[in-house]
């Protein structure tokens, strides 16, 4: 997702990427595609890979992640659950995007201004994670909600 951007995708600083899963019983299989943003639609499940101006990493915020995830397993999480995401993403080392921090503040302003799908829920400081991480976060936290899920239900 991180080569062969169009102008358009470059101007703007993001792709929109839409995921499609297919279920195998315990497997689950995730594809992507690059999609414009005249083809996006709120129906599918899409998050944005993120351009940074000043530096070479791709990013996805900690927001898309948690949302990719309830789309995965077809659940909307509670605070508490995002809560607990949120937490076990800290391991992946993410950088707070801040209008405060020096040197993030434009690209914390861009976040801000991108239109639906919106990479964030709220104008307040975030968490982006390096997209080459994103198969590694959902990798860890699908483990731990299956995990989670099995509790719940052998109870």
């Amino acid at each position: 997702m991180c080569i062969g951007w169009d102008p358009f995708e470059v101007l703007m600083g993001r792709r929109l990427v839409r995921f499609h899963k297919c279920q195998d019983g315990c497997k689950l299989i995730l594809s992507c595609e690059a999609i414009r943003q005249d083809d996006y639609s709120d129906k599918d499940t899409v998050i944005s890979c993120i351009f940074r101006n000043e530096s070479l990493p791709f990013y996805v915020t900690s927001v898309d992640i948690i949302y990719l995830l309830e789309r995965l397993a077809n659940e909307d999480f509670p605070v508490e659950e995002k809560n607990r995401i949120r937490r076990n993403l800290e391991r992946l080392k993410p950088t707070t995007v801040s209008k405060h921090r020096p040197g993030l503040d434009t690209f914390f302003q861009r976040i801000m201004e991108f239109p639906d799908p919106k990479p964030r829920n709220i104008e307040k400081d975030l968490k982006v994670f390096e997209w080459s991480f994103l198969g590694q976060a959902l990798e860890r936290i699908l483990s731990k909600y299956v995990s989670y899920l099995s509790r719940r239900l052998s109870l």
